[in-house]
Formats: structure tokens, C-alpha cells, sequence
């Protein structure tokens, strides 16, 4: 009898502790959309962004957008990614052909998109980056990021980047240092730059009226990428500002945030 009740607590110990280790795993959460910093994984990989803070080791990685909150694995780390309410965005496009796609503007658009996930397939280890965003351009937000879209009264996808506000021909200066991977014309975007700053973290410029760029050119940061045009599907002149890293888009408004970095680390360095 004192063998089965000693075996029992053994038991009862075990699925504490199991419940114990799985509550840890579970403990970190961070917000649709957003970066975040965790104690680096022991499984680190080559290319990822690490941060040394004393004898801890940190990494950030992205958070993908969701409409509910989601339970993943991220470098083998479990993370809570909580949902949030973006609200909805509704605009009216004149021009229906950017709409609803001929065959032909569709198979573009699918060529193109395909240029694009080749330029972000490989980041550069030459370029640290600092996470120290500057705005690219002056104007306030006209659309945030995570806007739920609604284009002439339909359901399209979530707008996953930053609408800032521009005349036709503001200027728009790289937000930090990088090379130049991509440079085009689109039929969404319009005329586009994406520029690589280093170890998966890339931003794009789109609907501008014009770029001196070329692929492979390097921009110090606030050096000039292009000017604020209304090229592809647009209904204004405005710049599109897109940010990934670590494999997703990421909300960029958060990163030009005043001591963005340090406030990441804070709560995670012990």
C-alpha cells in the first residue's frame, strides 16, 4: 500500500512538472504584427538576429499578422500571438481593370510577385541593423497597418504595411542603411524599391513617381530612395511603406517608435 501511494505522488510530481514546463513555454506573447525578443533558442540557426546583453543571449524574431489569437512555434518557442482590432479601410477605385484583373494583368501580377518573395529569399550579414528607424517621409498615416480592406465594397486582403501622406514629388529617404535588391515597375505597386538592411530585415517603397536606384546600389540611412508619386493601384498620391522580418510583414509604425529596441528588451534582459 505505502509502495502505491509513494508511486501515486511520483505521478502526480511528474504531470505537475509537465504541466509546469508546458506553462512556461506558453508564457510568451506578443501582438499580431509585431517584433519581439525572447531568450535565444539552443537550435539557433545561421542568419538570425541576435542580441548579447551580459552572459544572456537574445533574439528577435516577427510575430505573423492573424485575426485570432494563435498559438505557434517560432524557433522553437511556443508564442501566444494575441489578436488585434485594426479596423477597416474602404476605398473607391475608378479604374476597375486594377480590380478585377484581365488574364493578362493577372499572370503580371503573379510574375511579379514572384520577383519579389526572390529578392526577399536572401538577406545580406555585411549590414548590422541598428533598429534605430527614422519615418522615410514627413506625412502622417493615412492608412495603418492591419486594416481590414475593403476596395469598391468588396473583401480583399488585410493591408499588411503603412500608408504615409505625400505630395506628387515629396522626397523619401531610406529609414536606415541598405542595398538595393530590387528596383521595378508594377502593377500593383507601381514604381518600387525594396531595400535589403541585414539579416531578414528588408523594407519596400511603392507608388513612387520616380528612383534613381539601381540593384545593388548602397544607401547610407536618410540618403534618398525616391520621390512620392501615384503609380500602380493607387487613388493618390501617397507612399506605401512595407516592412518584413524574420519572414513576415511587421508593423512599421511600431518601429519608428522612440527607443523601440530598448523598450523590446525591457522585461526580457533579467
Amino acid at each position: 500500500m505505502l509502495q502505491r501511494k509513494s508511486n501515486s505522488r511520483l505521478i502526480a510530481l511528474g504531470a505537475l512538472i509537465i504541466l509546469m514546463s508546458h506553462s512556461k513555454a506558453e508564457s510568451i506573447e506578443g501582438r499580431s504584427g509585431e517584433i519581439i525578443a525572447i531568450p535565444a533558442s539552443q537550435q539557433l540557426k545561421t542568419g538570425q538576429f541576435l542580441i548579447k546583453q551580459g552572459s544572456q543571449v537574445l533574439q528577435l524574431i516577427s510575430l505573423p499578422f492573424v485575426k485570432s489569437d494563435l498559438l505557434i512555434t517560432r524557433h522553437a518557442k511556443d508564442v501566444l500571438v494575441k489578436q488585434v482590432n485594426f479596423g477597416e479601410s474602404r476605398i473607391t477605385i475608378a479604374d476597375t481593370s486594377k480590380v478585377n484583373l484581365s488574364q493578362e494583368d493577372q499572370m503580371r501580377a503573379n510574375a511579379e510577385a514572384v520577383q519579389i518573395k526572390n529578392a526577399l529569399s536572401a538577406s545580406t550579414k555585411n549590414i548590422t541593423p541598428s533598429f534605430q528607424f527614422l519615418s522615410p517621409v514627413p506625412g502622417m498615416i493615412t492608412s495603418p497597418f492591419g486594416k481590414q480592406r475593403f476596395i469598391n465594397g468588396l473583401p480583399r486582403s488585410a493591408h499588411l504595411a503603412l500608408d504615409l501622406a505625400g505630395s506628387e514629388g515629396t522626397s523619401i529617404s531610406a529609414p536606415l542603411k541598405g542595398v538595393v535588391v530590387l528596383v521595378g515597375d508594377f502593377f500593383y505597386t507601381g514604381h518600387t524599391v525594396i531595400l535589403d538592411h541585414g539579416y531578414g530585415l528588408f523594407s519596400s517603397y511603392a507608388h513612387m513617381s520616380e528612383t534613381k536606384l539601381q540593384v545593388g546600389d548602397f544607401l547610407e540611412q536618410s540618403e534618398l530612395i525616391g520621390l512620392v508619386g501615384s503609380t500602380g493601384r493607387v487613388t493618390g498620391p501617397h507612399l506605401h511603406w512595407t516592412v518584413y522580418f524574420d519572414g513576415n510583414k511587421v508593423n512599421p509604425e511600431s518601429l519608428v517608435k522612440k527607443g523601440f529596441l530598448s523598450s523590446l528588451l525591457k522585461g526580457v534582459i533579467n
